[in-house]
């Protein structure tokens, strides 16, 4: 606790140098656009093994999920 206070006394005896001034802030809407990177001569991404074979893996499981939801979808309209 003698440290806290000592910490807030000695900052406490700081005097600014000049007034805050405050920031400036400006909306996105009214800011100048940034400049895009142009994307033409790059090529196609090179992916190593492990990232191929888990992309392989998230197709394959978004698609049984989708089968999935369509079989359930598929067994509620026939029992109805």
């Amino acid at each position: 606790m003698t440290f806290q206070t000592e910490t807030l006394d000695t900052f406490l005896d700081l005097e600014p140098a000049a007034e805050p001034q405050g920031f400036r802030v400006v909306h996105p809407l009214y800011d100048a656009p940034e400049t895009k990177c142009a994307a033409d001569h790059l090529g196609p991404i090179q992916l190593s093994p492990g990232c191929r074979i888990a992309l392989v893996a998230v197709r394959c499981y978004l698609g049984a999920i989708m089968l999935m939801g369509a079989w359930r979808v598929a067994m509620f309209l026939v029992r109805r």
